[in-house]
């Protein structure tokens, strides 16, 4: 039995929407990361900075991941076929994941280059490093406010860490600047480059965390299976709900499967219709498959989508 809700079109142009408006805001913040890299690289090099040469290569992987997240949500809004009957939606949690472990190398090379400093700390020119770190500052957080209102797309998300950590860069750079102009203690480079690299792991550790979650067919972490098991069972007629599961397809569309027991002379119609309302509204389940059984062991599974919360 299959059902299907007379505002499903409606649910899927606004998920085209929301698609369409963030690959234009992943464009625009790629284009904002990519020319300032192209600064900062210059910068750093003229002001022999570790600080600002690390956050430049932080940059260019801001672009890398910016140019992935900007292809995975193109795919991911390319219909379903029989090889990919769930459609592209996973494409974005492989970018999240490749971004993530893109930060995780960056920490790898900043530390690694901090301590080969730290023995014979380098000279840094203070001015051009505040007017550098300014300047960066401005950039990451124009491309940050620009995918500010995406973030709840996993991989949009990704790509917006990437821009906050660099941001936090920036201000250490201009920290770094302005203590260098008044002391020379050049070791403060590589300290503060250090300090990058806690942030950009920081930034990585809840990126990771959900993309492997979701690969790995785990739980979303708003929703209990135990809530979800006991809004079925409260539904009239069930005697008993189990096997359930709950998962993410990608970071904003959960689907979810059950056995639900009914009684002898209950209506089976009925309590999945209710079980579509329930799922959608009380947990923010897209898509169900449940399978209906009595006590005398005759069962019958449906599988539906079911109503987003806001839908008639």
């Amino acid at each position: 039995m299959s059902e299907h809700g007379h505002d499903d079109h409606a649910h899927d142009d606004g998920h085209a929407h929301d698609h369409g408006g963030n690959q234009r805001a992943l464009a625009v913040a790629l284009v904002i990361n990519t020319v300032f890299f192209v600064v900062e690289l210059a910068g750093a090099l003229y002001a022999n900075s570790l600080t600002l040469l690390a956050d430049a290569a932080h940059m260019l992987t801001d672009s890398g991941s910016l140019a992935l997240a900007l292809l995975a949500a193109y795919l991911a809004t390319r219909a379903a076929d029989r090889r990919r009957t769930y459609g592209y939606q996973r494409v974005e949690i492989l970018g999240a994941l490749a971004n993530g472990v893109a930060l995780v190398a960056i920490v790898v090379y900043v530390a690694y280059e901090a301590f080969a400093r730290y023995g014979d700390p380098q000279p840094v020119k203070a001015v051009p490093t505040i007017v550098v770190g300014v300047l960066g500052l401005a950039a990451n957080l124009a491309g940050a406010y620009v995918l500010h209102g995406g973030r709840g797309n996993l991989n949009v998300k990704g790509a917006y860490l990437h821009l906050l950590a660099d941001a936090a860069g920036s201000v250490a750079a201009i920290a770094l600047g302005v203590a260098l102009y008044f002391t020379d203690l050049y070791v403060l480079d590589v300290l503060f480059s250090l300090c990058i690299a806690g942030l950009v792991l920081y930034s990585a550790k809840d990126l990771l965390r959900e993309s492997l979650n979701i690969l790995l067919q785990g739980t979303p972490p708003d929703v209990a299976v135990e809530d979800v098991a006991g809004t079925l069972a409260a539904i009239d007629g069930v005697r008993d709900v189990h096997d359930v599961h709950v998962w993410a397809l990608a970071s904003e569309q959960y689907a979810c499967s059950a056995h639900v027991v009914v009684e002898a002379d209950a209506d089976r119609d009925a309590v999945l219709e209710r079980a579509r309302h329930v799922l959608g509204e009380a947990h923010g389940v897209g898509h169900a498959t449940i399978q209906v059984e009595t006590e005398a062991g005759d069962c019958e599974t449906a599988d539906f989508d079911c109503y987003a919360p806001g839908d008639d």
